[in-house]
């Protein structure tokens, strides 16, 4: 007897271990899962049997153990066929172990891992297949004995001892094709299926791994055990009932070492954010409840927070509530037998990312804490995805309301981020802290709620302490960050009953009062003056410079107490904004409608500016100066930016058009023909100079305005008083205009140098005008430069070809120089060369002399030796002249060596 009762211990022993190493190896496929973003071919069906096989040994485990409790005795023969399976199944759970803890290590690698060896290589040819085939095998060889456990000690009793890496993997295939189906037992579902021959039996060449699965899964269903629903409490009392679970420590007896969690990262649906990211999806609400038969969801954590939500939280009245998280109902687990286990944190988050309640409550009654950690924080997860029945959970087994992420978000700034009431209140009422410093680049659950215009949350939060005077991350205030154009008025009112100040300033220096104000709020306006803003208190500009642009927030401000004589200038504004109302309202507030904004822009100024008639009218009436300058004068102003309609009324009002002079020319200047005529039919001077000496006339020819030009001279405008330069030497750039001004002008030869003038402009029309109005064609420019060699000099061959012909130009008479060094000089080249001929043909003396110099002594310094011989052939060398040095020509040769020039001088000498 003793010694079956040895072998039976044994026997539990073996099953134990294999147990384990069976949870161990779905614990490492759990952790698989939430790695990739999609399940390798044929890893489905393999987690599918591993957890059908890790159920049938829990329940074997589970016999077992409770024979030997009560000295049950099994027969020799039984116990030894067990042992041979365990050792058997041991085996194929080492290999299975390996193949998985390989292709774990590759993903943890990360990118590099993958591009070593993909999972398909890892296993080999057709190794997945086998290792399914193989595990299949085992859990048949096993599954006759859990059923006559199961038999005799019932499904419940059974389903208690399952296992952490279980639970884990069952939750990681949640929402996918492998998901664990509810099933009353192992027994229930041996009955619902059809007998089904051992794996080994069928060929492996007829059965894919998908088919293969199909059968294993259609035929043996899983099922996650089920809890009886949580009890509710009142309030926590001094000692919390502790019921253990029997056999708490058998599954564990034999723990292993489990592999490091990899980051889970925070609400996202990212490849590595959650541990269904990809291919798990959150189960109905019908089908979460099915193994239920608690309180519906929908009402549990209504009873928690109905309280606070039937107060008037859509009012402005303050009032206080004090947080008392020891009153709130609190559920302590029934065994801590998962307490100490590795990944069971990220195990309880991914249940809450998939919204799995009974995996929930399962993980915090056996032990597991509700407070995760920051990389997966269950709370925040539950909070981001609206699941109230997840968030109930966790609080009512002791989550920490305040507990940050790796982000440094609470729960409570979760919650405000979503606008989500109800998690709020109850986050509160377990003791949440709304004034918890935020992390880098968070906000308080204040300013979040405040932002968002959501009354209620905000009421809620100052209800339970928020202060109401914090700081977001970009150092703006709650009051003020509040504040926009579709903020409810309430939502102020509330803040600043709460303590809100209404002075504050931001970091970019604005205060609330000039945030409403930008807003066009009103309404805000005159609830932050009663609340004791300052009207006067720039931040970062005066409120009335703002407020200029609000008429409804201009009067409210000037009727309590703004003081307008700190905005000089805010009248112009007020007409630049084109706004009439407030233009009235600052007049009626007695501004001067003279004051210049920035000491040049004068309200009156602005309103002809912008041609705005109404203003103009106003401002007049009102005492506006017609002759008060801003940058330019009011008359002006209308010249310049052709608003010549206000001219009338301007000097109806007292507007002086003679000072300052210049009107006129102002007028031809801007091109504005109306404001000309009207001028001068208001008996302005057509002669009037401005203060940098132009007359209207010169400054028409200037612009070659023909029109303008006909205008002043048929209205007086007299063409001998000298403007910017005298109009006949400005006029030959025209001929059209030169030809009226000839027409008027008594004598055009005054003006010396109008002739070479007309050259250098190169207007030929110009030339044949002034010739023929009696200016002579040898007109010097200054004394010096003549017609015709500046038209050498300019290379204006037809001007050239008229002067020596048709105006018979003394082709010997010097200007600058003699016409022929000139040309020499600048017509030597092949295209301009004929102008040299034109002159040699007309007689030009390349030896004449005139300041020391002459053509022959040029065709020497050109060292051009066809040049030479063309002029010494054409009209000689004088031997007997010198230059300005004593040098006679051949001297000059040979001191250049030029033996050549030498010979052609010395052949060509007048005798």
């Amino acid at each position: 007897m003793a010694s079956m009762n040895k072998a039976q211990s044994q026997c539990l022993h073996l099953c134990s271990a294999v147990a384990s190493s069976c949870d161990h190896i779905a614990e490492k496929m759990s952790e698989y899962v939430s790695l990739v973003k999609h399940l390798p071919h044929g890893f489905g069906p393999l987690a599918s049997d591993v957890l059908g096989t890790c159920q049938v040994l829990f329940f074997i485990e589970a016999g077992l153990g409770e024979s030997t409790r009560h000295n049950q005795s099994l027969p020799m023969d039984m116990i030894t066929v067990l042992e041979k399976k365990f050792r058997a199944a041991q085996i194929d759970f080492r290999a299975l172990d390996h193949l998985v803890s390989k292709q774990l290590d590759y993903e943890r690698a990360g990118a590099m891992g993958r591009m070593r060896r993909g999972f398909g290589k890892m296993f080999g040819d057709n190794g997945l297949e086998r290792a399914i085939h193989t595990l299949a095998k085992t859990r048949e060889d096993l599954k006759v004995s859990a059923l006559m456990f199961q038999w005799k000690l019932g499904a419940e009793r059974m389903e208690s001892e399952l296992g952490i890496g279980y639970l884990g993997l069952a939750a990681a295939l949640e929402g996918t094709e492998y998901r664990v189906q509810r099933a009353p037992s192992v027994a229930s579902e041996d009955k619902m299926s059809s007998y089904r021959a051992p794996v080994g039996m069928v060929p492996a060449h007829h059965r894919s791994v998908e088919n293969h699965h199909h059968q294993l899964h259609t035929a043996d269903p899983t099922h996650l055990p089920m809890l009886p629903p949580i009890p509710k409490h009142d309030a926590v009392t001094a000692n919390y009932g502790h019921d253990s679970l029997s056999g708490d420590s058998s599954a564990y007896a034999l723990g292993s070492e489990y592999s490091h969690l990899s980051p889970y990262t925070r609400y996202t649906n990212s490849s590595n954010g959650s541990s269904y990211d990809g291919h798990h999806g959150k189960r109905s609400v019908a089908e979460r409840l099915s193994a239920f038969d608690e309180v519906p969801e929908s009402t549990a954590l209504d009873d928690i927070i109905a309280d606070i939500k039937a107060l008037e939280l859509d009012s402005a009245k303050a009032f206080r509530m004090e947080g008392d998280p020891y009153n709130m109902p609190r559920q302590r687990p029934r065994s801590g037998i998962d307490q100490d286990r590795p990944n069971v944190n990220h195990i309880l988050a991914s249940a809450v990312h998939a919204g799995d309640h009974k995996l929930i409550t399962q993980l915090l009654d056996r032990g597991v804490s509700p407070d995760t950690g920051i990389e997966a924080h269950a709370l925040n997860e539950a909070i981001m995805n609206m699941d109230a029945e997840s968030i109930r959970l966790l609080l009512l087994y002791g989550a920490d309301p305040n507990a940050p992420d790796k982000e440094g978000m609470t729960p409570l700034m979760a919650a405000a981020e979503k606008s989500y009431l109800d998690a709020a209140i109850a986050l509160l009422k377990y003791g949440a802290n709304p004034n918890t410093p935020p992390g880098p680049d968070l906000d308080p659950p204040l300013a979040t709620a405040a932002s968002a215009n959501n009354v209620r949350l905000t009421h809620v939060l100052l209800m339970y302490g928020a202060h109401a005077n914090a700081t977001t991350s970009t150092r703006n205030t709650v009051l003020i960050g509040a504040i926009n154009k579709k903020a409810p008025k309430n939502l102020i009112d509330m803040l600043l009953n709460y303590g809100s100040m209404p002075n504050e300033k931001n970091g970019e220096g604005k205060t609330a009062l000039f945030e409403a104000i930008t807003s066009a709020r009103v309404d805000i306006v005159n609830s932050l003056i009663e609340h004791g803003a300052n009207t006067n208190l720039p931040g970062p500009k005066h409120m009335l410079w703002p407020a200029t642009f609000q008429p409804p927030c201009l009067q409210a401000l000037l009727d309590n107490g703004a003081d307008c004589k700190k905005c000089p200038g805010i009248m112009e504004l007020a007409t630049s904004l084109n706004n009439i109302e407030s233009v009235r309202i600052l007049l009626k507030a007695g501004v001067d409608p003279n004051a210049r904004k920035d000491g040049v822009y004068t309200p009156l100024c602005s309103a002809i500016r912008d041609n705005r008639k109404d203003i103009f009218d106003l401002l007049l009436r009102s005492g506006a100066d017609p002759n008060f300058a801003a940058s330019e004068y009011p008359c002006f102003k209308c010249v310049t930016h052709h608003r010549e309609q206000y001219l009338p009324a301007l000097v109806a009002a007292g507007g002086n058009l003679n000072s300052p002079k210049g009107i006129l020319e102002t007028a031809v200047v801007s091109k504005n023909g109306p404001a000309l005529k009207w001028l001068l039919d208001q008996g302005i001077d057509p002669n009037d100079k401005t203060p940098k000496g132009h007359t209207p006339l010169t400054s028409a020819i200037r612009d070659n305005h023909i029109g303008f030009v006909d205008v002043l001279l048929a209205r007086g405008a007299n063409p001998n008083i000298r403007g910017q330069d005298w109009p006949v030497c400005m006029a030959v750039k025209n001929p059209e205009i030169l030809t009226r001004i000839l027409a008027v002008l008594p004598e055009p030869r005054a003006f010396k140098g109008v002739m070479e003038m007309a050259v250098v402009a190169n207007q030929l029309e110009s030339v044949r005008l002034l010739l023929a109005a009696g200016v002579s064609v040898e007109d010097r420019n200054g004394g010096v430069f003549s017609p015709l060699t500046s038209a050498l000099r300019e290379h204006r061959r037809d001007i050239v070809m008229f002067l020596i012909n048709e105006g018979r130009a003394d082709v010997n008479a010097p200007g600058e120089h003699l016409p022929i060094v000139k040309a020499l000089r600048r017509c030597a080249d092949e295209e301009h060369s004929d102008m040299i001929d034109m002159l040699l043909e007309k007689g030009a003396d390349p030896n004449k002399v005139y300041r020391g110099w002459n053509g022959i002594m040029q065709a020497i310094e050109n060292g051009e030796i066809d040049m030479l011989k063309k002029l010494a052939q054409k009209s000689g060398v004088d031997m007997e002249v010198k230059d300005e040095l004593g040098r006679t020509v051949t001297e000059i040769a040979i001191s250049r060596r030029w033996e050549e020039a030498v010979d052609v001088l010395m052949a060509h000498a007048r005798k």
